[in-house]
């Protein structure tokens, strides 16, 4: 697929400049000390830096049109959209404004960097997975790959194996029979020079519906699906049914829309799904998880996997171990995120603290970051809450741990948030 139009071609020079106005504007307003704020050309997903740390990648989507206020599953399908990797330049501290790469898809959503650092992978929305040499997309000159995911797939996330021989996306509204929402499986297929032109999808896995996220174990060996919601055909056996922080008939989406019932999340063996002999036993369990489960990170050590319940305020913290030998047993502990709707969740500082994003996605008005202590036994001490902007959606971390990197989706900004801000005393202080 070309992804360089001569219309997207012609603009791109116009939102370059435009996006340096901005950010001259944003740091001219004067930020809280340690968080730098820049603006973005579209509405962004997700931040991800270089292996070397000099450059930034932002996905985003609806570059040089208005916020869009359709449903998601239709916004994956527009074709009059200009979507693509907007890319920053680390410069004496601060971020820069460098490049922008259309992709020619419908939407840019999650990324991943391949082990090597040299391509990054993209959630494309209807389009399925990109793959974009990182060095031709610094140099302007990179033309993505693409590994579709079927009609309507709503591609969302996107992470890859530790060997970087396969990726893993979540097809948010993707249809295997009548079951909405799997994973597909994706053979990266890269050159003996770690170029990827000609990545293949070997196959799905339906999973429940709406799947919002997955998330790799820290060894690779296993996959962790979020589900929105229990699939109203042929559902399947979900665990700990009995417990009532987990398990609910009353979770509403959105404000307005009729009560449905819980999200679950799935653990899948990574080398059976692989392996399309042995796919159809890979999953190993699945577990309520309360109203839509929406993002999930786990501990470096395997001792706890936190999850986000964008409908309940809460996180939800449960054992790798238990989901599969005691599924009924595993939630060790929940915590609110003292803020709406959280979605975005990532672990730092050695996974002793834990960052939240309180996205307030349904109401029209600012969200918030939390920053939490968490103890050995998996309690969160607040540490800090943080402004935010309109929709505050994912949480990165660099590979020099020094910052946060959280995106404002419908404000349409990136905040940079220096992890020096932060002790791990576990003393509260009061929100700003």
């Amino acid at each position: 697929m070309n992804c360089s139009s001569s219309l997207r071609i012609g603009i791109k020079l116009h939102l370059v400049a435009l996006s340096a106005c901005l950010f001259l504007r944003s740091v001219g307003l004067g930020q809280t000390v340690g968080i730098a704020s820049y603006a973005t050309l579209g509405n962004p997903t997700t931040a991800i830096a270089t292996h070397d740390g000099k450059y930034v990648f932002v996905s985003v989507t609806n570059v040089g049109a208005p916020n869009f206020t359709g449903p998601d599953s239709v916004a994956n399908a527009r074709h009059d959209v200009v979507s693509g990797l907007q890319i920053f330049r680390g410069t004496h501290g601060a971020l820069k404004p460098y490049r922008f790469l259309p992709l020619g898809t419908p939407s840019a959503n999650s990324l991943a960097l391949l082990p090597d650092g040299k391509t990054i992978v993209v959630g494309v929305g209807d389009a399925g997975v990109a793959f974009v040499n990182v060095q031709d997309a610094i140099d302007g000159k990179a033309v993505p790959y693409f590994a579709g995911q079927g009609d309507g797939a709503g591609t969302f996330d996107v992470v890859s194996s530790p060997d970087g021989k396969y990726v893993f996306s979540f097809n948010e509204y993707g249809v295997i029979g009548q079951s909405r929402g799997n994973i597909g499986i994706v053979a990266v297929h890269p050159d003996p020079g770690g170029r990827v032109t000609h990545p293949e999808t070997i196959g799905q896995l339906a999973t429940g519906d709406v799947v919002p996220s997955l998330a790799l174990s820290a060894d690779g060996s296993r996959l962790y699906v979020a589900s929105e919601l229990v699939p109203a055909h042929d559902p399947p056996h979900i665990a700990d049914g009995g417990n009532s922080l987990l398990t609910k008939e009353d979770c509403v989406q959105k404000k307005g829309t009729p009560a449905r019932p819980n999200g679950f999340i799935t653990v899948i063996d990574t080398q059976r799904v692989i392996d399309g002999q042995r796919r159809a036993s890979s999953v190993l369990s699945r577990v309520a998880a309360g109203c839509s489960p929406v993002r999930l990170v786990e501990t470096a050590d395997s001792s706890a996997l936190f999850v986000s319940a964008r409908g309940d305020n809460r996180i939800l913290v449960f054992s790798p171990r238990l989901l599969e030998s005691d599924p009924e047993h595993a939630l060790l502990h929940a915590f609110s995120t003292n803020g709406e709707a959280p979605v975005g969740i990532r672990l730092f500082a050695e996974d002793r603290m834990l960052a939240v994003a309180n996205s307030n996605r349904f109401a029209d008005a600012p969200g918030a970051a939390a920053i939490f202590s968490i103890s050995k036994s998996r309690d969160a001490t607040t540490l800090q809450t943080l402004a935010a902007g309109g929709f505050p959606r994912n949480i990165t971390l660099p590979p020099d741990g020094r910052s946060l990197y959280l995106t404002n989706y419908t404000s349409r900004g990136l905040q940079v948030i220096s992890t020096r801000n932060f002790q791990s005393s576990g003393k509260r202080t009061e929100p700003r």
